[in-house]
This record gives C-alpha cells, structure tokens and sequence, in this order.
C-alpha cells in the first residue's frame, strides 16, 4: 500500500487526503501482552518498593491499567490502533 499521492485531480485542485496507519491486532493477544506488562511492572514495585522512581512506575501501572480497561471495552476479535496523520 502506497501513500503517493494520486498523479491527476479527478474534479479539483485540492489535494487528496493523506491516508491515516491503522494497524489491527488481534484483541486477544493485545490484552494479554498488556497484562502481562502490568504483571511486571507489578513485581518490580513489590520487589523494588523503596527504590527511587516508585511514583514513576506508580504512573506506569495507571497507565497500562486504563490501556487495559479501553482493550477490554471493545468488541470484536481486533482492535485498530491509529496513528497520526501526516
């Protein structure tokens, strides 16, 4: 798949849109790589608890965890995760 743009204007001068990445991931597989991030980042809490960067890998966990509970809201057997327009 090409993003160039289309050589001719069919109707205009305005340029085509930019096509927008998507990339499907199986849901399945997405969620249990997250969670066993979130497993991980756990241990090292637990294991590392009065080590300096706690409150970073405190907001680590927040975030995977909120990253998990948007992956378990969707339905169907993929999810699409889109990146930026160029």
């Amino acid at each position: 798949m090409s993003e160039d743009c289309v050589p001719y204007l069919a109707g205009g001068d305005a340029a085509p849109p930019r096509l927008i990445p998507v990339l499907q991931v199986p849901r399945e597989e997405l969620r249990r790589g997250v969670r066993d991030t979130l497993f991980a980042l756990h241990q090292e809490r637990l294991w590392h608890s009065n080590a300096v960067g706690v409150e970073g890998r405190l907001a680590q966990i927040a975030f995977w965890e909120a990253v998990l509970g948007w992956i378990m809201e969707q339905s169907g057997d993929t999810v699409n995760l889109v990146g930026r327009a160029r």
